[in-house]
């Protein structure tokens, strides 16, 4: 890890936390969880991080303690997973209270990370709370997110027997902190701890046997599996069963695989505890005994490595920014318990690639990467599931872009000519090409994608010959030489696709739609001039017949006005015949006056 990255994890310590996007998952507890003490004596506890798979680079935490019960003898970091403190584990004398913020400078993960170990004198009779407060784990996330999710403290009981207490200074009343500017996880109000199962005392008479009893069978809950190596310690309860005939049972607890226990135990038991177990190799070693002897040995191993691999460095060949598209990486970590099972190799946000341990040589070429930054996060782990592990921040240079010199602008829906695209890159190289769809939304649909290689002239061209929709269209260009190195992606001017016309009227091109539109108006159009011009000639018409009704009118007037004075000159004179033929005249007029009216009036209709 580079200096800067150092500096800005003792920042993220400093302030404290202030991400929360992170899924909560360590914890912060204190063990043993409980424990039966005589005045007098020490009393040791440890405070450690369950990091549940998550890498953690630092911690902070408040541990307290009734001063009446329990003295402070000494703090200790040996064995800590901090390299760092920015606030030293210190307490003041007669003080209730140590706090303490610490960091590593690579992320580790485990489930027992040790962090500090306090040593108590029991001075006080009564029950003695440890408790945790203002605590705090931070995620090796680069952004400091506080992933505590639980507190675990510690209860224990100090009897009056044992070494009287020296008489002390009264103590004065605890002074509460300056609330933190930081959310800490609240602790419990009292410590609740977990009673882990324990043996049963066997009372009752053997039934004599014929024969030994048979190898144990051991059963251990907290490491159920003997051949696995383990990171969690709590306190070791071991089982056995207890055939009717048994009358003692002996044990041991060493770090060889083959001991045969000696001395039985002093109460027949179902099993027995063991207490915590330090990291290493163990051998759990029972057997029982009848009227007839000993049965056979059973051995139980359990493996226990609480502590990450040693921190190590990756190395980039040719730098962190490089044009190299699968740069090669170089690292080699180690673990002196259990040993190297696996890296873990994690590019962004990407799926993690793993490496076995057995046969890595010390090199690793990343996958191809396109242009831009990467955060690189190796990570190294045990058998026992603890990890370390180191970042690079890689950058990888793009190569020159492709150029568009040509590319088809507008054609028909179902158009068998395609889109053809020309332009100009570095010779020898491939230009990559993709056909993507403009969307309302903003965003872009890929229809097709091919590619093009560049001649030794650095043209190149591709034409894409499959039926498009109608709509809008680019086409992305990018170039990619032969070691895989791509360019940034340069795009196309929209390409329009539309309906093939049905019509054309000069330089004018329509389509089915635009010809069904202009259809519908040349029938608006003809309708509308026929009632037009219908209208306009009914007018002419009607005023034509006025003025021919009028005439016809007057004329009829006038001839009837002469036949009267004919009639009225001629009555002397003229005969009976006369007189009727000009009566009828007379009516005869007038009928033809009233039928051409009639007709007149039916033409303007």
């Amino acid at each position: 890890m580079s200096t800067p990255r150092f500096v800005i994890g003792v920042v993220a310590l400093c302030l404290f936390f202030a991400g929360a996007d992170a899924a909560l998952a360590a914890g912060i507890y204190v063990m043993p969880k409980q424990g039966n003490y005589a005045r007098g004596e020490t009393v040791v506890a440890d405070v450690r991080i369950n990091a549940e798979g998550e890498s953690i680079n630092a911690a902070q935490a408040r541990i307290s303690w009734p001063p009446s019960v329990l003295e402070l003898v000494e703090v200790s970091k040996d064995g800590s997973v901090f390299q760092f403190w920015v606030e030293e584990p210190v307490a003041a004398a007669g003080a209730n209270a140590v706090s303490f913020i610490g960091g590593a400078s690579k992320g580790i993960s485990g489930g027992a990370l040790q962090i500090l170990k306090l040593k108590f004198k029991a001075i006080g009779v009564g029950t003695a709370n440890l408790s945790l407060s203002n605590a705090a784990v931070t995620a090796s996330d680069g952004k400091g997110t506080n992933i505590l999710s639980k507190v675990s403290g510690a209860s224990y009981t100090v009897g009056a027997q044992g070494v009287p207490p020296e008489v002390k200074p009264e103590v004065k009343p605890e002074v509460q902190p300056e609330p933190s500017a930081v959310p800490a996880v609240p602790p419990p109000a009292k410590p609740e701890p977990v009673a882990a199962p324990q043996p049963v005392k066997v009372e009752r008479k053997a039934v004599p046997a014929l024969s030994l009893p048979p190898k144990p069978e051991l059963r251990v809950p907290l490491y159920p599996d003997e051949a696995l190596w383990n990171n969690h310690v709590e306190e070791t309860v071991v089982f056995w069963n207890m055939p009717d005939s048994v009358i003692a049972a002996a044990s041991a607890l060493d770090h060889s695989p083959h001991t045969v226990p000696q001395t039985a135990e002093k109460e027949l038991a179902t099993g027995k505890a063991f207490g915590a177990l330090e990291n290493g190799m163990w051998y759990v070693h029972v057997r029982l005994k009848n009227n007839v002897g000993w049965s056979p040995v059973a051995h139980y191993r359990i493996a226990i490595d609480t502590k990450p691999p040693s921190p190590f460095e990756v190395s980039v060949s040719g730098g962190e920014t490089t044009d190299n598209p699968a740069p090669v990486f170089h690292w080699k970590a180690s673990d002196a318990l259990s040993g190297l099972k696996e890296y873990q190799l994690r590019i962004d946000d990407g799926e993690v690639i793993v490496i076995p341990a057995i046969g890595f040589t010390g090199t690793y070429a990343l996958p191809l990467q396109a242009p831009g930054a990467h955060r690189v996060v190796v990570r190294a782990i045990d058998e026992a599931a603890n990890s370390v592990e180191d970042d690079v921040d890689l950058t990888t240079l793009p190569i020159p872009s492709p150029t568009i010199a040509f590319v088809t602008r507008e054609l028909f829906a179902e158009e068998e000519r395609g889109i053809t695209i020309k332009g100009a890159a570095f010779p020898a190289s491939d230009v990559l090409l993709r056909v993507q769809r403009l969307l309302r939304s903003g965003k872009a649909e890929l229809i097709h994608q091919g590619s093009a290689h560049v001649d030794e002239k650095g043209n190149w061209e591709s034409t894409f010959t499959e039926p498009l929709r109608n709509g809008r269209y680019t086409v992305t260009a990018q170039s990619r030489d032969g070691r895989g190195a791509l360019s940034l992606v340069v795009d196309s001017p929209a390409i329009r696709v539309k309906s093939a016309p049905v019509l054309q009227i000069g330089s004018m091109q329509l389509g089915k739609g635009g010809a069904a539109f202009l259809l519908l108006f040349l029938l608006l159009g003809s309708f509308g001039g026929g009632a037009w011009f219908y209208k306009k000639r009914q007018g002419k018409l009607a005023l034509r017949v006025g003025l021919a009704e009028a005439e016809v009118t007057k004329i009829f007037k006038l001839i009837l006005h002469d036949a009267e004075r004919l009639s009225k000159a001629s009555q002397d004179v003229i005969s009976v015949e006369g007189v009727y033929a000009l009566k009828q005249l007379q009516e005869n007029m007038k009928k033809m006056e009233a039928y051409l009216q009639k007709s007149l009036e039916k033409i303007t209709r």
